[in-house]
């Protein structure tokens, strides 16, 4: 009965997660209510003369159980969101100055935008204004000017400061003065939810410290808890970053160590995703499992060596008490990140159970842990890590268990990396929209490397004065790495398919039991194909004429998707936020993936601002395009990135002019501006690459950051052909774009802004708002809609979509 209970827990926790707003009490007292009548309904049947066989009535009893602690599950998860989100940053107090008192909880992560680090609250000077127990806060080096000022890169919580900053350590007690903002994601199909990842990791705030404000050290260490966590972590990863210098190996074993993985570039983390190796470059719950084994059977040794210790403590119980300190001390190391409390909540239950004299069925154990996991983080089940911890370890038990004769060590731990690789290729493509096909060789490879010979000798060697230990584990993971880097090259290493549909994924996964079913099941091996439907194609099923047009959410920026029946532009690609992350990389070219897109035949680069550029050279090192389009000069910064990709020399450049024209499947596309001569000292703005396009079924058109000077050009070159059903605003909705005149020109019945959230421009203005709404245009806005949908399939004009109304969740109530 205890799976099945679990079962009903696990399906009531995940189906609250999938909520829109928190249930109220009448609604909880009329599905109780419910609930108990079902409970009466056997009683009720009794007394009409009605009866069951025993055997029914045993298993309307456990449906009823179930279903009963499913509801259990679902409210025990809505008491905790609830009481969690009561300590939310009011709405009227973002982004004003705030005068804090706390410490750094975290180890703090510097780049070139400054220090970033976790912060708890003790005081807050201003009683008006509560302030969540926990906030992410950033101290910029710099304000960002110039032309690129837009960033643009930290969407408007700059502040302007000095160039000397006081350099942040874990540990320490501060008062600051901040401006702080409630958790928001950009929302786009297929994306990541920031906000859901800081109300599961207990961030109730982000924000800026106000560097023009005064800074005051109240001590060096403060005497908490997590604060000497955070400290000793702090002092664990210097010491690494100190022997090894700043290198990927160093990176990469601070990572393993310490669970800092700010330091790992784009590049070596391309190379973990396309060899399926990126579980292990974490402190991930193999090594964790792996590091208590080894404290388990070091402790059961000692404990045997002096048989008189089993006198006042049994052997079993001392090995599982070893075995736990050392998964504990770990996971301290590690910062009690939430991936790593869940990989211990199991790992303890286990042990623990093991202990006792009694012996469970596995499934016991694995049902305890999970009621463990589900109960203390109700969130766990929006991580993927939690399906694929929960599922790996089902999946051995499963493909292991029920064999007629014991297989020798070396097949078992074959057999056991494949029945894991393979079993997991549905899992892996619905949540990654990836297929590595050296990822099988990879993990044989790196697993024992790693696992074994990496992380025992760094962990030495970081707590230890021996700094050869450190220097090995960097080499053997050099090692490792370099034999990625030549599996990686074959031919074919790594594939991604679109996002499935739920039922062929569901029918992959039938295929993927039978596949595991014992030797001697008939047609065993034909499970596999079921998997064929998780190669159906997402890619729209257009006519001539047709056209979907996706304007993604990337923050303050621009990014604009275009397919029509056989072919697909993209109009610029956001923003970069720093060196080692760009809306290109983390929402452009996953969003492309999930649709199953491989190539784009434009790319468009409305001109040299950093929020439309910014992520374009991840897209195109993840993607193969046919031309570029664009006003950028040939000394721009993008060209010289450009030229490291593969593709590059395949790539043909374009200069955007007014008058290009091409169509696509019944679909005309217009360049019309700029024109072949632009004023001398003309603004970066002003060179945008302004595009129409006109389908069967209605417009677009794509303004870039133009401002009134291009605005009058264009009203002065093509006033009739200006009308559009959709626009994207000028500029954001700048007050020096959208010009009456122009907006009366292109008369659109839908304008979007796509602007940041509480973005520091105050885009788009009230007044320019105005304007459109007074001609009757319908305003959409990415920080409040998300991602926009334009379906152009039926009648004269485009039905609209907003994601955030199409997938809406409780928390961004």
């Amino acid at each position: 009965m205890l799976p099945g209970a679990t079962v009903g827990l696990l399906f009531g926790v995940w189906l609250f997660q999938q909520q829109p707003r928190l249930w109220s009490l009448t609604i909880w007292a009329a599905w109780f209510a419910a609930l108990a009548l079902l409970g009466l309904l056997r009683h009720i049947g009794t007394i009409a003369g009605f009866s069951l066989s025993h055997r029914y009535h045993a298993l309307l009893r456990k449906a009823w159980i179930i279903v009963l602690i499913a509801a259990l599950g679902f409210a025990w998860a809505q008491a905790r969101a609830w009481w969690r989100l009561q300590e939310a940053l009011p709405a009227a107090c973002e982004q004003q100055v705030i005068s804090v008192q706390g410490v750094i909880v975290s180890v703090p992560e510097r780049d070139a935008r400054g220090q970033h680090v976790d912060f708890a609250i003790e005081r807050s000077f201003n009683p008006v204004c509560p302030i969540p127990a926990r906030v992410r806060l950033h101290l910029y080096e710099q304000a960002y000017h110039g032309k690129h000022s837009q960033d643009k890169a930290v969407q408007g919580e700059s502040e302007a400061k000095s160039s000397a900053q006081p350099r942040l350590q874990a540990g320490e007690r501060w008062q600051f003065s901040v401006k702080l903002k409630r958790p928001h994601a950009t929302r786009n199909p297929h994306g990541f939810d920031y906000a859901a990842w800081c109300l599961a990791n207990k961030i109730g705030a982000s924000g800026s410290i106000v560097s023009k404000a005064p800074m005051q050290r109240i001590s060096s260490l403060a005497w908490q808890p997590a604060a000497l966590i955070a400290h000793w972590r702090s002092q664990v990863g210097e010491r690494i970053q100190h022997v090894l210098g700043t290198t990927p190996s160093s990176a990469v074993l601070r990572a393993l160590v310490i669970g800092d993985d700010s330091q790992i570039a784009p590049p070596d983390w391309q190379l973990f995703v396309d060899t399926g190796i990126n579980h292990l470059v974490s402190i991930s719950g193999l090594h964790i499992t792996m590091l208590a084994s080894l404290g388990y059977l070091c402790t059961g040794w000692l404990w045997r060596l002096r048989p008189r210790l089993a006198l006042y403590l049994p052997s079993t119980l001392a090995a599982s008490a070893g075995g736990a300190m050392v998964a504990i001390a770990y996971s301290a190391l590690a910062g009690f990140s939430i991936p790593t409390q869940r990989t211990l909540y199991m790992l303890l239950t286990v042990l623990a159970m093991l202990s006792l004299k009694q012996r469970f069925p596995f499934s016991w154990i694995l049902s305890v842990a999970m009621w463990i996991v589900l109960l203390l983080d109700p969130w766990a089940v929006l991580a993927p890590g939690f399906w694929l911890s929960f599922g790996a370890v089902a999946i051995l038990a499963f493909a292991m268990g029920g064999r007629l004769q014991a297989a020798p060590g070396w097949q078992n731990a074959m057999h056991t990396q494949w029945a894991v690789t393979l079993a997991f290729v549905p899992v892996v493509i619905m949540f990654f929209n990836q297929l590595s096909l050296v990822s099988p060789l990879a993990n044989a490879l790196a697993i024992p490397m790693v696992s074994l010979a990496v992380v025992p000798l760094a962990i030495a060697g970081a707590l230890l004065p021996v700094d050869l230990l450190l220097q090995l584990a960097a080499g053997i993971w050099e090692a490792c790495a370099h034999a990625l880097q030549w599996l990686r090259q074959w031919p074919w290493a790594v594939s991604y398919l679109a996002t499935p549909p739920l039922w062929a994924w569901l029918i992959a996964l039938l295929g993927t039991l039978v596949w595991l079913m014992p030797r001697g099941w008939p047609l065993r091996w034909a499970g596999l194909l079921l998997w064929l439907p998780l190669c159906v194609s997402r890619l729209p099923d257009l006519q001539p004429g047709q056209m979907r047009v996706t304007v993604i959410d990337v923050g303050q920026g621009l990014s604009v998707l275009v397919q029509t029946a056989q072919h697909a532009m993209l109009y610029d690609a956001g923003p970069v936020y720093h060196e080692q992350s760009d809306a290109g990389q983390r929402i452009v070219l996953p969003y492309l993936r999930h649709l199953g897109l491989k190539k784009l035949d434009i790319v468009v680069i409305s001109h040299d601002d950093n929020d439309h550029v910014g992520g374009m050279a991840s897209v195109l090192a993840g993607v193969t395009t046919g031309k570029i389009l664009s006003s950028l000069t040939a000394e721009a910064k993008f060209f010289g990135q450009l030229q490291s990709l593969p593709n590059a020399a395949a790539v043909r450049r374009q200069a955007c002019q007014a008058g290009q024209v091409w169509g696509w499947d019944g679909v005309t596309f217009r360049v019309i501006y700029p024109g072949q001569s632009l004023p001398a000292g003309i603004k970066d703005n002003d060179k945008s690459c302004v595009i129409q396009i006109v389908s069967a079924h209605g417009s677009l058109l794509l303004t870039g950051d133009i401002e009134q000077l291009a605005e009058q050009a264009l009203l002065a070159s093509s006033v009739a052909g200006l009308a559009s059903d959709v626009m994207t605003m000028p500029h954001h909705g700048s007050k020096t774009s959208s010009s009456l005149a122009f907006v009366q020109a292109v008369q659109p019945d839908i304008a979007i802004a796509t602007v940041g959230y509480l973005n520091r421009f105050g885009h788009p203005k009230p007044a320019v708002m105005a304007r459109y709404e007074a001609l009757g245009s319908e305003v959409l806005r990415s920080d409040k809609d998300g991602a926009v949908l334009l379906d152009y399939t039926q009648g004269q004009r485009p039905h609209v979509a907003r994601w955030r109304a199409i997938e809406p969740h409780y928390w961004e109530q």
